[in-house]
């Protein structure tokens, strides 16, 4: 009962695509569609990578460190999670942006726009990487420290340790990870709108909501979808 819920959405795509199939095939192979995959998918692997530079440093410190404060630090780390996206997207924007409460703090006439790739980037990393740090932090958490003490007393560096020994275990959790990162990143709608990013997701809504143009819109999100079952099929296969 549960799959056959989730799979209404899909079964929907799959019935408005069918039904007009040669008018989705024009919205499907054009060069805007292949310009707005590539668009979606560089700013979902740019989010990731920089959402593994901050989540797996920061699992390391407040997990195995004598980092003074951990327990507070764990708490104020994973906090970006619970504020939507669209939500810290606008604060970004007000307070940065070229009319933004810093160009008053600084009596300035205006700063440089933040909108585009930079702006939806910067705040889709910062809301997002607590999807990598909670698993991976509970992962180091988990791991046999003795594992590690053997590698040290064989003569390895802590960095040699940590890349032969340890990466490794956690490879599982920062893989899952980096795949929720990608996938919230493709489906986000709020960040990328308010930051005028062009992406599927703001895309179809504007066929939508612009020409109540439902087999340019639902072809479109079916090619989101692929793009994600693409991404599952290759966290799988690694």
């Amino acid at each position: 009962m549960l799959a056959a819920a989730v799979g209404l959405p899909l079964a929907y795509l799959l019935i408005t695509v069918g039904g007009s199939a040669a008018e989705a095939a024009e919205v499907i192979f054009t060069s805007r569609t292949a310009a707005l995959c590539a668009r979606s998918v560089g700013l979902a692997g740019a989010v990731t990578a920089a959402a593994l530079a901050i989540a797996v440093p920061l699992a390391w410190l407040t997990a195995r460190t004598d980092l003074p404060g951990r327990r507070a630090w764990t708490v104020l780390a994973a906090l970006p999670i619970v504020v939507p996206s669209y939500i810290g997207a606008y604060a970004f924007l007000s307070a940065f942006g070229p009319t933004g409460l810093l160009r008053d703090l600084l009596g300035v006439e205006r700063l440089p726009d933040m909108t585009g790739f930079f702006g939806a980037w910067l705040v889709l990393t910062l809301f997002t990487y607590p999807l990598i740090l909670l698993p991976v932090r509970a992962a180091l958490r988990g791991l046999d420290p003795q594992l590690e003490e053997a590698a040290l007393g064989m003569g390895r560096s802590r960095w040699q340790a940590f890349r032969s020994v340890v990466l490794p275990q956690l490879a599982p959790a920062i893989g899952a990870g980096a795949v929720l990162v990608a996938l919230y990143v493709l489906h986000d709608f709020g960040a990328v709108s308010i930051m005028r990013f062009e992406s599927f997701t703001r895309e179809i809504y504007t066929l939508y909501r612009a020409s109540f143009d439902r087999t340019g819109a639902a072809s479109l999100a079916l090619v989101l979808v692929g793009l994600m079952l693409v991404l599952l099929w290759i966290e799988s296969r690694s």
